[in-house]
């Protein structure tokens, strides 16, 4: 195991930018030679909402091989962090960084000399030198992203999805700050030199200012226990006092390349089926995971259906969103990404479906270039639908779906599900079927047979 083999996804993205003639070596050397200093003072660290930011832009962080230096007072963990464990923040983080990349640790303490970068948690005083500083900030639905002029305190309070907005901002800066290592190889120096420019005083908003808070989840299924459920369930978990129960319904096992970009996993745990993975790393934190080691495709629906009334799709094989939507629940919510870029969506009756959305398939089974801020966004983004939804907030048809180049997330992209004239997902939703109460109760053999026959004719297989 090496860290090359480790930081595969993310090299295979970087070549997007980058001529041929560049080597592994050259690129994982732009990753792993970024400094970083990650700031906060006392009062700045004290809430559940700035811990959950400090941990979350380190661990992304790490996940590129970046070198990261954690400057914080002693400070108790006030909320769950998994896969930390209870105790003293620092300390957590160091021993969850040393089970990350291969030979990768978190350093602790002042950096001897200039850093590439200082990211600090609101007005915390700053006593490293770097080449620039950034300053993040949040409140409860939005992340903050600004420079060294920004003096406020840290504004988050308890609730943790603005904290994980501002440390997705964070953590896209620090990487665009390795890619401009590389402008002397770019393939197309404009590009390289707009797209992947700094970013100032960003607000990023998941959801408006006075969303409730809800903490009750019922139960959900989820598709997948890749990158993106990985990242749902990380930011779920965060949730003070969340309850809920979920199917993780994953046939595969974890291996090395999902190390870059997987939030909860550890490397102590490779190999390890990935849904009894997510079960046992959660243990404890609220959220009840039912392991399911199945792949969602044709063949299996008899012992999988009916899915629970909310849906999680994390997938990247777009016929088994097709398929998922066919088993009619009352909400999905899709999270993918495609590059540099996260997108979101969810679906419920009256507006267009998961097809109508994509409705063309993507084949090919090449190795998916993709970074860990990226798969983190498309799960925040999908996490924050949930709990809108959850809180029976009416979200606007305008806003079901969200394409976010976390490069430039100055200019995300909401926008309507236009329904396709003959969708064939939507006419086998319209299809008659058992009423809904039968299809949320566990259904005999015969109820099952007339829901497939009358719902999925004809689906090719997914693949995670």
């Amino acid at each position: 195991m090496t860290l090359r083999d480790a930081l595969d996804r993310t090299l295979l993205l970087m070549r997007d930018e980058v001529h041929d003639t560049v080597t592994d070596d050259e690129l994982i050397a732009a990753l792993t030679g970024l400094r970083v200093a990650l700031v906060a003072d006392a009062a700045n660290i004290a809430s559940h909402s700035a811990q959950t930011a400090f941990v979350t832009a380190a661990m992304l962080m790490a996940r590129s091989g970046h070198h990261v230096h954690l400057i914080c007072p002693p400070a108790a963990l006030v909320g769950q962090q998994p896969p930390l464990g209870r105790g003293d923040l620092v300390e957590e983080l160091a021993r969850a960084g040393a089970d990350l990349l291969p030979g990768y640790s978190f350093a602790t303490g002042a950096p001897v000399g200039e850093v590439d970068i200082a990211i600090t948690l609101g007005n915390s005083e700053i006593s490293v030198r770097a080449a620039r500083l950034i300053r993040l900030n949040a409140r409860p639905w939005s992340g903050h992203l600004g420079d060294q002029t920004a003096s406020n305190m840290w504004d988050g309070g308890l609730w943790p999805l603005g904290g994980m907005a501002a440390a997705g901002l964070a953590a896209a800066e620090a990487f665009k700050t390795s890619m401009r290592t590389l402008a002397h190889a770019a393939r197309n120096p404009a590009r390289m030199e707009t797209v992947f420019a700094p970013a100032t005083n960003v607000v990023f908003a998941l959801a408006p200012e006075g969303t409730p808070f809800v903490r009750q989840l019922g139960t959900f299924d989820c598709i997948s226990g890749g990158a993106i459920i990985n990242a749902i369930l990380y930011a779920l978990a965060r949730v003070p006092g969340v309850e809920g129960r979920a199917r993780v319904i994953e046939p595969d096992t974890t291996d090395t390349s999902n190390l870059n970009r997987y939030m909860l996993l550890q490397r102590s745990r490779l190999k390890d089926d990935k849904a009894h993975d997510l079960a046992t790393i959660l243990t404890g934190c609220g959220l009840a995971i039912e392991p399911v080691p199945k792949r969602y495709e044709p063949a299996q629906l008899p012992s999988l259906l009916p899915l629970a009334a909310s849906v999680l799709v994390g997938v990247d094989d777009i016929p088994t969103r097709w398929l998922v939507q066919r088993a009619g629940p009352d909400w999905l919510g899709v999270g993918a990404t495609t590059h540099w870029s996260a997108l979101a969506s969810f679906h419920a009756d009256g507006l267009g479906c998961a097809q109508c959305l994509h409705p063309t398939d993507d084949p090919g089974n090449a190795p998916i270039p993709t970074v860990a801020f990226v798969s983190f966004w498309a799960g925040l983004l999908t996490a924050s639908y949930f709990l809108r939804h959850r809180a029976s907030q009416t979200i606007p048809a305008s806003e079901q779906q969200i394409y976010l180049t976390a490069l430039r997330p100055e200019h995300p992209s909401w926008s309507a599900v236009p329904r396709r004239r003959g969708c064939p997902s939507c006419a086998a939703l319209r299809a008659p079927v058992l009423d809904k109460s039968a299809q949320r109760s566990p259904h005999t053999r015969a109820g099952g047979a007339v829901f497939l026959a009358a719902r999925f004719p004809v689906c090719p297989a997914g693949t995670d």
